[in-house]
């Protein structure tokens, strides 16, 4: 399975959301966002090993622009 990546439009919101997700107990970790369709991008991502779903919701809920994700199913 692909890795569960939420993607935010920089470092800072990436950085932000990793917190929230800590303070309600999901792990996750920063990473540079992957090329997406070959195409280099300028964004970062949380990666989140489980609960992917809640996480995104959660991040949804408190305002966060959210680019997309990798890993659904």
């Amino acid at each position: 399975m692909e890795n569960q990546l939420i993607m935010l439009p920089n470092i800072t919101l990436a950085v932000r959301a990793k917190n929230i997700l800590e303070a309600a107990g999901i792990h996750g970790f920063v990473q540079k966002t992957p090329k997406v369709n070959g195409k280099p991008s300028c964004s970062y991502s949380v990666y989140v090993p489980d609960n992917p779903d809640v996480a995104e919701n959660l991040l949804a809920s408190k305002g966060f622009n959210i680019l997309g994700r990798t890993g659904r199913q």
